[in-house]
């Protein structure tokens, strides 16, 4: 029985031998015994088909040395080599995340527009002196739907009355109407500073500024959407085509904005463009974005607020500013078709 065992280990050293000798390009050893190849190639067979389950079963991103292939009389596919790392190592997967796809690929009309009032019903929004924001912003937004009825575009109002709505509710509405951009607007208010004011745009994005993250947790209290629903929406929300969209929209109105207010009051300040995460931007399915068209706590603005005039200005301002983002939209469209 030992000496069984001693021919047993001698005839698996040679057959490791080998295969050590084939896959390094080097001719084996002289064979000892008929018994010993037969063992030797067995042997050999085995490990090589043992290697081609394994690639198979677990799918790795192994290669297989060619000699061993040879050697189990197996057809085995190679993998491509992994691309060396800035370590030196290997690296086993692609890490890369996926390319933005650029807005130019993609030249979209503006045709259908969905404005919405901020607030309404028991949701005040700010208030001073007998103003509120739910007022004021329902009054500009039907200002500037029949401004941009007479261009020809296509509008409807989230709310055309002074009703309460969820950002769920806003959204969806503008969802199942397909429409092409969704604009709602605001009054600012800035606490402990009576002197802040201006206008300011957003689309949506994250923030790191702790005022930007209070006002869009007290904005986005009458979501409508449970704690479910907030994760679904965020997934992947911001490397899309409509992010891009959504900051070319704001960047004409914030321009629009500052340039006609600020002819009537230098003091008026551009707060510029920026992201914030508001919930009735993310659940949208077109480009949005969120206008604060003027500050209810300063006071001086206030009191412009209650001028027709001076909201007629503000309607006509959002108004440039679509009809400038539209014929941006307008132009590329042409162009991919004259090209």
């Amino acid at each position: 029985m030992e000496a069984k065992a001693r021919l047993k280990r001698r005839m698996l050293s040679a057959a490791v031998a080998e295969n050590v000798a084939l896959i390094e390009g080097r001719a084996p050893a002289p064979r000892r015994s008929r018994s010993s190849r037969r063992l030797a190639w067995t042997l050999a067979f085995l490990a090589g088909a043992a290697i081609a389950a394994a690639v198979v079963l677990i799918g790795g991103p192994w290669t297989v040395p060619l000699a061993a292939a040879a050697t189990a009389r197996t057809a085995l596919p190679v993998a491509p080599a992994p691309a060396p790392s800035a370590a030196g190592g290997e690296l086993t997967a692609p890490t890369a995340p996926p390319m933005r796809m650029a807005r130019e690929v993609f030249p979209l009309a503006l045709r259908t527009i969905v404005l919405d009032p901020g607030h309404g019903g028991g949701d005040l929004g700010t208030s001073v002196g007998g103003l509120y924001e739910k007022d004021l912003t329902l009054d500009l937004a039907r200002r500037l739907r029949r401004l941009l009825l007479e261009q020809g575009f296509s509008v409807h109002l989230t709310r055309d009355a002074d009703t309460r709505l969820s950002l769920r509710e806003r959204a969806r509405l503008a969802n199942d109407l397909g429409a092409d951009l969704f604009l709602s607007i605001h009054l600012n208010w800035f606490e402990g500073s009576s002197q802040a004011r201006g206008v300011e745009t957003y689309y949506l994005g994250p923030t790191n500024d702790p005022y930007l993250t209070q006002l869009a947790s007290a904005e986005n209290a009458e979501s409508g959407y449970s704690r479910a629903d907030i994760r679904h929406l965020l997934e992947g929300i911001y490397r899309d085509l409509r992010q891009e969209e959504s900051l070319a929209v704001a960047s004409s109105l914030q321009q629009a904005l500052h340039r006609s207010l600020s002819r009537l009051d230098p003091k008026v300040a551009d707060r510029g463009v920026k992201q914030a995460p508001f919930l009735v931007l993310v659940a949208t399915e077109m480009p949005a974005v969120l206008a604060e068209v003027s500050c209810l706590s300063n006071r001086e603005e206030a009191r412009l607020l209650t001028q027709t005039e001076y909201r007629d200005r503000i309607a006509e301002a959002l108004l440039a500013g679509v009809r400038s983002y539209a014929e941006g939209a307008e132009r590329a469209v042409n162009t991919k078709r004259s090209g």
